[in-house]
């Protein structure tokens, strides 16, 4: 008799249990997988491309962009690895059909499998803030690179120097060119109201190519950075 008890009271509980776990506990033959799907992505061209987005300026409000400006969260800029700084996107967050212009000033995202990182105002004007992570597509709309090749491929250049002085740019400039067969540049950018001229060597598909430049460089007596133009 007291052994039927403890098996019935071995059941009620096993019923109990049954009652308050989730469905998806059960391995129940023929149930739908709920499972969310990525949404379709075209293939991208020179000018649009397609991939994931976040947001980010918590942490970074305040501090200095990649580009050099002070990061502000509430601004319309965003993060990217390839596109140059100063370029202009039209980023449509394609699970609302929201869109959102912004200038590129910093670099990132690093995490596999994300395109672009928006700051926090612009990810907040497309419904981005409480999904975190959203398919998008990018649309270059300005720029002010030259490259003819295709903005979202990575090109690597050396920058040995850059001044407020135009006539010290161009010196340098001049002495680069009889130790290098690459192409020696003066590049001009505006920058809180001032204008500054880097010097600028090769543009290089393979960071590696860029790094042995950089070394040879630095054997002759030029310290020199390697950028992501």
């Amino acid at each position: 008799m007291r052994c039927g008890k403890i098996s019935f009271m071995i059941w009620v509980r096993f019923a109990i249990l049954a009652i308050f776990l989730p469905i998806s506990c059960f391995p129940f033959p023929g149930l739908p997988n709920f499972k969310i799907k990525d949404l379709p992505r075209p293939a991208s061209t020179d000018k649009v491309q397609y991939g994931k987005a976040s947001w980010y300026g918590d942490k970074e409000h305040g501090n200095r962009a990649a580009n050099g400006e002070i990061f502000n969260r509430y601004a319309y800029t965003a993060a990217h690895k390839e596109l140059p700084f100063g370029t202009v996107v039209l980023v449509t967050n394609l699970h609302n059909g929201k869109k959102v212009k912004v200038r590129i000033n910093d670099r990132g995202p690093y995490i596999s499998g994300r395109v672009i990182d928006l700051s926090y105002g612009s990810a907040k004007s497309i419904g981005l803030i409480k999904r975190g992570v959203a398919d998008v597509r990018i649309e270059v709309l300005s720029t002010p690179s030259k490259r003819s090749e295709s903005l979202f491929i990575s090109l690597y250049t050396v920058q040995v120097g850059s001044f407020s002085n135009r006539t010290k740019a161009y010196e340098m400039k001049k002495g680069i060119s009889r130790v290098t067969d690459e192409d020696v540049r003066v590049e001009s950018f505006a920058f809180e109201g001032n204008t500054y001229y880097r010097v600028r060597i090769g543009r290089f598909k393979k960071r590696k190519d860029a790094e042995r430049l950089r070394v040879a460089l630095r054997k002759r007596g030029y310290a020199s950075s390697i950028y992501v133009e």
